[in-house]
Protein backbone atom coordinates (compact mmCIF):
# COMPACT_ATOMS: atom_id res chain seq x y z
CA UNK A 1 0.00 0.00 0.00
CA UNK A 2 2.96 2.66 0.88
CA UNK A 3 4.82 1.56 -2.48
CA UNK A 4 1.24 2.41 -4.39
CA UNK A 5 1.24 5.64 -2.73
CA UNK A 6 4.59 6.52 -3.11
CA UNK A 7 4.16 5.99 -6.82
CA UNK A 8 0.88 7.27 -6.76
CA UNK A 9 2.50 11.12 -5.39
CA UNK A 10 5.16 10.52 -7.83
CA UNK A 11 2.92 10.23 -10.61
CA UNK A 12 1.08 13.37 -9.26
CA UNK A 13 4.82 15.50 -9.24
CA UNK A 14 5.54 14.52 -12.53
CA UNK A 15 1.92 15.83 -13.81
CA UNK A 16 2.34 19.10 -11.72
CA UNK A 17 5.75 19.62 -13.60
CA UNK A 18 4.50 18.64 -16.77
CA UNK A 19 2.13 21.35 -16.70
CA UNK A 20 4.00 24.16 -15.16
CA UNK A 21 5.84 25.42 -17.92
CA UNK A 22 3.85 25.73 -21.36
CA UNK A 23 4.44 23.61 -24.44
CA UNK A 24 6.33 25.10 -27.32
CA UNK A 25 6.86 23.88 -30.89
CA UNK A 26 9.48 23.87 -33.45
CA UNK A 27 10.10 24.93 -35.87
CA UNK A 28 8.87 28.60 -35.22
CA UNK A 29 6.67 30.68 -38.16
CA UNK A 30 10.10 32.59 -38.63
CA UNK A 31 11.87 29.60 -38.56
CA UNK A 32 9.91 27.62 -41.60
CA UNK A 33 10.24 30.85 -43.63
CA UNK A 34 13.79 31.39 -43.19
CA UNK A 35 14.05 27.43 -44.56
CA UNK A 36 11.90 27.92 -47.28
CA UNK A 37 13.94 31.13 -48.29
CA UNK A 38 17.18 29.65 -47.96
CA UNK A 39 17.69 30.26 -51.54
CA UNK A 40 17.02 34.06 -51.56
CA UNK A 41 19.50 36.44 -51.98
CA UNK A 42 18.40 38.66 -49.58
CA UNK A 43 15.19 38.20 -47.46
CA UNK A 44 13.34 40.45 -44.05
CA UNK A 45 10.91 38.92 -41.68
CA UNK A 46 9.59 42.09 -39.12
CA UNK A 47 7.79 40.95 -36.80
CA UNK A 48 3.99 43.13 -37.96
CA UNK A 49 1.27 42.10 -35.38
CA UNK A 50 0.39 39.96 -32.51
CA UNK A 51 -2.81 39.04 -30.92
CA UNK A 52 -4.82 36.44 -28.14
CA UNK A 53 -7.29 35.00 -30.04
CA UNK A 54 -10.22 33.33 -27.69
CA UNK A 55 -12.73 32.45 -30.08
CA UNK A 56 -12.52 28.95 -29.53
CA UNK A 57 -13.00 29.35 -26.04
CA UNK A 58 -9.05 28.33 -25.64
CA UNK A 59 -6.10 30.86 -26.33
CA UNK A 60 -4.40 30.84 -29.29
CA UNK A 61 -1.58 32.58 -30.06
CA UNK A 62 -0.98 34.47 -33.61
CA UNK A 63 1.78 36.84 -35.18
CA UNK A 64 1.93 38.36 -38.65
CA UNK A 65 4.98 38.87 -40.10
CA UNK A 66 5.91 41.23 -42.76
CA UNK A 67 8.04 39.18 -44.96
CA UNK A 68 10.22 41.09 -48.56
CA UNK A 69 12.69 38.73 -50.41
CA UNK A 70 15.38 39.76 -52.47
CA UNK A 71 15.17 43.67 -50.14
CA UNK A 72 18.16 44.73 -52.68
CA UNK A 73 15.13 45.31 -55.59
CA UNK A 74 13.04 48.27 -55.28
CA UNK A 75 9.89 46.17 -56.91
CA UNK A 76 10.21 43.66 -54.21
CA UNK A 77 7.07 44.39 -52.27
CA UNK A 78 6.79 43.27 -48.48
CA UNK A 79 4.12 41.10 -48.24
CA UNK A 80 1.87 40.77 -44.91
CA UNK A 81 1.49 36.92 -43.68
CA UNK A 82 -2.39 35.85 -42.56
CA UNK A 83 -2.45 35.15 -39.35
CA UNK A 84 0.17 32.11 -37.90
CA UNK A 85 -0.07 30.69 -34.81
CA UNK A 86 3.01 30.73 -32.55
CA UNK A 87 3.22 28.98 -29.31
CA UNK A 88 2.71 30.30 -26.06
CA UNK A 89 6.45 30.64 -25.13
CA UNK A 90 7.56 32.23 -28.73
CA UNK A 91 4.55 34.69 -28.24
CA UNK A 92 6.21 35.77 -24.39
CA UNK A 93 9.42 36.36 -25.99
CA UNK A 94 8.43 38.72 -28.56
CA UNK A 95 5.90 40.80 -26.70
CA UNK A 96 8.33 43.94 -27.11
CA UNK A 97 9.52 43.09 -30.55
CA UNK A 98 6.72 44.22 -32.83
CA UNK A 99 8.02 45.89 -35.20
CA UNK A 100 11.76 44.36 -35.35
CA UNK A 101 13.25 42.54 -37.68
CA UNK A 102 13.22 38.50 -36.32
CA UNK A 103 15.04 37.20 -39.36
CA UNK A 104 17.21 38.37 -42.06
CA UNK A 105 19.42 37.72 -44.86
CA UNK A 106 21.83 40.32 -45.43
CA UNK A 107 23.77 40.93 -48.63
CA UNK A 108 26.53 39.32 -47.59
CA UNK A 109 24.57 35.87 -47.43
CA UNK A 110 24.55 35.87 -43.72
CA UNK A 111 21.74 34.97 -41.87
CA UNK A 112 20.37 37.21 -38.84
CA UNK A 113 17.83 35.07 -36.21
CA UNK A 114 18.27 37.95 -33.28
CA UNK A 115 15.59 40.41 -33.09
CA UNK A 116 17.19 43.91 -34.61
CA UNK A 117 15.99 46.94 -35.67
CA UNK A 118 15.05 46.40 -39.51
CA UNK A 119 17.63 47.45 -41.98
CA UNK A 120 20.32 47.38 -39.49
CA UNK A 121 22.07 43.92 -40.29
CA UNK A 122 23.72 44.72 -43.82
CA UNK A 123 21.71 48.18 -44.86
CA UNK A 124 22.28 50.84 -42.64
CA UNK A 125 25.96 51.45 -42.24
CA UNK A 126 26.65 50.16 -45.64
CA UNK A 127 28.11 52.92 -48.03
CA UNK A 128 26.84 50.57 -51.11
CA UNK A 129 22.95 52.00 -49.80
CA UNK A 130 23.75 55.04 -48.75
CA UNK A 131 25.81 57.60 -46.02
CA UNK A 132 25.86 59.52 -42.99
CA UNK A 133 24.69 62.90 -43.13
CA UNK A 134 24.15 65.85 -41.22
CA UNK A 135 20.85 67.73 -40.44
CA UNK A 136 20.50 71.37 -39.36
CA UNK A 137 21.25 70.77 -35.67
CA UNK A 138 24.63 68.80 -36.56
CA UNK A 139 23.28 65.29 -36.09
CA UNK A 140 24.53 62.58 -38.28
CA UNK A 141 21.61 60.16 -40.21
CA UNK A 142 21.58 57.74 -42.49
CA UNK A 143 20.21 58.76 -45.93
CA UNK A 144 19.48 55.88 -48.53
CA UNK A 145 20.66 56.90 -51.88
CA UNK A 146 18.03 57.74 -54.64
CA UNK A 147 17.52 54.18 -55.80
CA UNK A 148 17.76 52.67 -52.42
CA UNK A 149 15.18 54.94 -50.79
CA UNK A 150 11.85 52.65 -51.09
CA UNK A 151 14.06 50.93 -47.95
CA UNK A 152 13.37 53.71 -46.22
CA UNK A 153 9.98 52.16 -46.04
CA UNK A 154 10.66 48.83 -46.27
CA UNK A 155 12.43 48.82 -42.79
CA UNK A 156 10.07 51.46 -41.14
CA UNK A 157 12.23 54.12 -40.94
CA UNK A 158 9.71 56.73 -42.56
CA UNK A 159 8.54 58.19 -38.96
CA UNK A 160 12.01 58.59 -37.63
CA UNK A 161 15.49 58.94 -38.65
CA UNK A 162 17.97 56.49 -38.09
CA UNK A 163 20.74 58.61 -36.13
CA UNK A 164 24.28 57.44 -36.28
CA UNK A 165 24.81 56.99 -32.03
CA UNK A 166 21.95 54.61 -32.21
CA UNK A 167 23.64 52.45 -34.83
CA UNK A 168 26.98 52.72 -32.95
CA UNK A 169 25.05 51.74 -29.86
CA UNK A 170 23.52 48.41 -32.18
CA UNK A 171 27.19 47.85 -33.40
CA UNK A 172 28.73 47.96 -29.47
CA UNK A 173 25.17 45.83 -28.22
CA UNK A 174 26.18 43.01 -30.80
CA UNK A 175 29.87 43.22 -30.29
CA UNK A 176 29.69 42.32 -26.47
CA UNK A 177 29.56 38.74 -25.08
CA UNK A 178 26.44 39.61 -22.72
CA UNK A 179 24.17 41.18 -25.39
CA UNK A 180 24.78 39.86 -28.42
CA UNK A 181 22.65 37.63 -28.68
CA UNK A 182 19.66 39.83 -27.25
CA UNK A 183 17.19 41.84 -28.98
CA UNK A 184 18.24 45.33 -29.37
CA UNK A 185 15.70 48.10 -28.31
CA UNK A 186 17.86 51.14 -28.70
CA UNK A 187 19.65 54.06 -27.07
CA UNK A 188 16.89 55.74 -25.32
CA UNK A 189 13.58 54.10 -23.78
CA UNK A 190 11.04 52.44 -26.95
CA UNK A 191 13.88 53.84 -29.59
CA UNK A 192 12.34 50.49 -31.17
CA UNK A 193 10.03 47.95 -30.70
CA UNK A 194 6.39 47.52 -29.81
CA UNK A 195 5.67 50.74 -28.41
CA UNK A 196 8.28 52.63 -30.64
CA UNK A 197 7.15 55.83 -32.89
CA UNK A 198 7.76 53.75 -36.09
CA UNK A 199 5.73 50.95 -34.91
CA UNK A 200 2.95 52.87 -34.35
CA UNK A 201 2.93 54.75 -37.47
CA UNK A 202 3.25 51.08 -39.66
CA UNK A 203 0.69 49.28 -37.86
CA UNK A 204 -1.64 51.88 -35.80
CA UNK A 205 -4.45 49.71 -36.34
CA UNK A 206 -2.83 47.46 -33.34
CA UNK A 207 -3.38 50.18 -31.16
CA UNK A 208 -6.89 50.79 -32.11
CA UNK A 209 -7.60 47.28 -31.07
CA UNK A 210 -8.73 48.03 -27.60
CA UNK A 211 -9.86 44.42 -26.28
CA UNK A 212 -6.55 43.15 -27.74
CA UNK A 213 -4.64 45.63 -25.64
CA UNK A 214 -6.58 44.09 -22.46
CA UNK A 215 -5.65 40.35 -23.48
CA UNK A 216 -1.81 41.70 -24.39
CA UNK A 217 -1.35 43.62 -21.00
CA UNK A 218 -2.99 40.43 -18.81
CA UNK A 219 -0.64 38.13 -20.80
CA UNK A 220 2.45 40.60 -20.00
CA UNK A 221 1.40 40.21 -16.25
CA UNK A 222 1.11 36.49 -16.43
CA UNK A 223 4.47 36.58 -17.59
CA UNK A 224 6.46 38.78 -15.59
CA UNK A 225 4.65 37.24 -12.47
CA UNK A 226 6.43 33.68 -13.51
CA UNK A 227 9.01 34.53 -15.91
CA UNK A 228 10.86 31.18 -15.51
CA UNK A 229 7.51 29.55 -16.95
CA UNK A 230 8.53 31.28 -19.99
CA UNK A 231 12.12 30.92 -20.85
CA UNK A 232 13.20 27.38 -23.33
CA UNK A 233 15.62 25.62 -21.83
CA UNK A 234 19.57 26.21 -23.52
CA UNK A 235 20.03 24.91 -26.98
CA UNK A 236 21.83 25.70 -29.94
CA UNK A 237 19.32 27.53 -31.52
CA UNK A 238 19.86 31.25 -31.05
CA UNK A 239 16.48 32.37 -30.43
CA UNK A 240 16.13 30.58 -27.35
CA UNK A 241 19.68 32.52 -25.94
CA UNK A 242 17.67 36.07 -27.02
CA UNK A 243 14.82 35.23 -25.29
CA UNK A 244 15.88 34.94 -21.79
CA UNK A 245 17.72 38.87 -22.72
CA UNK A 246 14.14 39.59 -24.08
CA UNK A 247 12.09 38.23 -21.15
CA UNK A 248 14.41 39.99 -18.89
CA UNK A 249 14.59 43.13 -20.97
CA UNK A 250 10.78 43.01 -21.21
CA UNK A 251 10.62 43.17 -17.79
CA UNK A 252 13.06 45.58 -17.04
CA UNK A 253 11.83 47.85 -20.01
CA UNK A 254 8.38 48.10 -18.29
CA UNK A 255 5.39 49.83 -19.92
CA UNK A 256 2.25 48.35 -21.34
CA UNK A 257 0.48 48.57 -24.56
CA UNK A 258 -0.96 51.52 -26.13
CA UNK A 259 0.55 53.53 -23.61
Amino acid sequence: MKNISFVFTLLTLFLLACESKPKYAEPSPVDKMVRDMSNEKTFSVILHDMQVNDSTGTDVYQHKYKVTKNTTDSTSAPVVTDWKQVDEVFFAENLDNMGLELASKSPDGKVHKVPSPPGFNGYVGNNNYGQWRNDSSGNSFWAFYGQYMFMSSMFNMMSRPTYRSSYTGYRSYRNSPSTRNAPYYGTGRNTYGTNSPSTRASNPNFFQRKQQQSKLSSFRQKVRSNPSRYSRSSSSRTSRTSSRSSGSSSRSRGGSFGK
